[in-house]
Order: structure tokens, then C-alpha cells, then sequence
């Protein structure tokens, strides 16, 4: 009886404790929550300007950067400059100045150009005469080789203009064209001076009863150079040979014999110059 009783003596202590217990914690302040801020879209302040929505542009080039902006390349030109000796061409039977012919040739087609012939040569309008195979016989092979004409040019039908000029009276004569810029050629120079007559070339050799009908006095003589066409090379062109006619074009080049005198120094100089215009330039 009395086990009984201590039991129940513990249990209502138990229950009293847990009583102040749940008590307490009633008793004690429950912390606040914040509630969770609404999802706001941010707006620009209105206070500070804002920038234009545009598509964007390029900066502007400044003069020091348009400086740096590479400008096209003018034009490839070959400038001629020949200097003739004036007291020996005044000496010739007819005082008159040389024929000459200025042609250029590819070395791997072998097709020509001709860049320049006097007028005399190059419109057949001879003194005294209906044509004068003599004059310049190697152009007027390549002539028709270039053109596909046979014959010499006469007055009725003449070289394009665009390459005949006056046969130059001055001692300088200068002349200029467009070339291909880097392309490699041959350039030929043929020149005779009508009347200029030596020992050896007479306009009558009664020894060998002769007669030279042309006029042509010494034959032509034929000057070379080889050009690649890149601005600021120079050339001066050498004798190469003298004219033979008569014969195949591949062998009417000859060596200069011993009995070319004057013809020699019929051009004093000849130079050639490779440059380029300024853009934009009218041809």
C-alpha cells in the first residue's frame, strides 16, 4: 500500500513540472519575420540622362589616322629620254633628224608593242618617193608581225596615231607611255639617219657600181635593254647590232662591222626611266 502510494507521489510531481515547463515557454516572445520584398522592375532615375538607344556608328578617321589609310597606286609609266647629236645629223645629205622606232617585246609570247615611230616612218610619206624599205627595214618587219598588215605603212593607211609622232627636231626628245606595273619586256630601239654616208656607204660606189637608192646612208642600227617595270628602275639601252634586210627577221640583226662610223653617234644617250603618276590622275 504504501509502494502504491509514492508512485502516485512522483507522478503528480512529473506532471507539475511539466506543467511549469510548457508554461515558460508560452510565456517567451516569438521573433518576426520580415515578409519577402515584391519583385520590382528597377526604373532609370529620371534625374540623370540617358543615353540614346542608336545603332552603333564608326569613330571618325582623324587626320593623323587618315594618314595611315594606304592610298592606290598611280599609274606605271616608261619614260623615254633620247639626246641626238645635231652637229653630226647636220652633216647628213639632208640634214634632216633621224627615223627611229621604239617597240617593246615579251620575251616568253614574242608579241610587240610599238611604243613610238617618226612620222616619216610611220605614215609612208617619204621626199621624193613612194616607200623606202632602208629606213627602218626591222620595224617594218615587226609592224606587220604585230598588226598582220603587209607592207610598209603609207599615207592612205598609217600606223595608229596614237604611236606616230613628229620626227623630233630638238637634240632632246622625250617621250612617255603606260606600262603593265612588274611585267618583264624587251625593249628595242632602231634608228637610221638617212644621208649619212661614209667610205664604206656611198650614195654612188663606183667600184662596186652601187647605188643606194634609199638614201639610207648607214644602215639602221638597233639598241637593247631588258625591263621589269617596278618604279624607279632605270636602264640605259646598249648597241646591239646593226640591220641587214634581205633577210629572215630572225637573222636581220648583226653584229656592228667596222665600217659604221657616225651612225654610232647619232644618239649621243638614251636613257629609260620607270615611274608611276599621282592617283587619280587623268591618262
Amino acid at each position: 500500500m504504501k509502494s502504491k502510494t509514492s508512485k502516485a507521489v512522483v507522478l503528480v510531481v512529473l506532471a507539475l513540472l511539466l506543467v511549469v515547463l510548457v508554461a515558460r515557454l508560452a510565456s517567451r516572445p516569438r521573433p518576426q519575420v520580415a515578409p519577402a520584398p515584391a519583385k520590382v522592375t528597377p526604373q532609370p532615375d529620371q534625374s540623370v540622362p540617358q543615353p540614346a538607344q542608336t545603332t552603333p556608328q564608326p569613330a571618325e578617321t582623324t587626320q593623323q589616322e587618315a594618314k595611315a589609310v594606304p592610298q592606290p597606286a598611280g599609274r606605271t609609266l616608261i619614260e623615254f629620254d633620247i639626246t641626238q647629236d645635231k652637229n653630226i645629223i647636220s652633216l647628213a645629205t639632208f640634214s634632216e633628224p633621224p627615223q627611229f622606232a621604239i617597240w617593246l617585246e615579251d620575251p616568253d609570247t614574242h608579241k610587240y608593242k610599238t611604243i613610238f615611230v617618226a612620222y616619216r616612218s610611220g605614215t609612208g610619206d617619204m621626199v621624193g618617193k613612194a616607200e623606202c624599205p632602208g629606213c627602218l627595214p626591222l620595224w617594218f618587219e615587226i609592224y606587220e608581225r604585230e598588226t598582220g598588215k603587209k607592207g610598209y605603212p603609207k599615207p592612205d593607211d598609217p600606223a595608229p596615231a596614237a604611236v606616230t609622232g613628229a620626227t623630233p627636231q630638238d637634240e632632246n626628245f622625250k617621250i612617255t607611255r603606260e606600262i603593265e606595273r612588274g611585267s618583264k619586256c624587251i625593249c628595242w630601239i632602231e634608228m637610221n639617219l638617212a644621208g649619212d654616208f661614209n667610205a664604206d656607204h656611198q650614195e654612188f660606189n663606183a667600184e662596186k657600181k652601187t647605188v643606194d637608192d634609199d638614201f639610207s646612208g648607214q644602215p639602221a642600227l638597233v639598241y637593247r635593254c631588258e625591263i621589269e617595270a617596278i618604279p624607279g628602275n632605270k636602264y640605259v639601252p646598249q648597241l646591239f647590232g646593226q640591220v641587214v634586210m634581205n633577210k629572215p627577221l630572225e637573222e636581220m640583226i648583226q653584229p656592228v662591222t667596222s665600217d659604221i662610223t657616225s651612225a654610232k653617234e647619232v644618239f649621243k644617250s638614251i636613257q629609260i626611266r620607270i615611274t608611276e603618276s599621282e592617283p587619280n590622275q587623268p591618262k
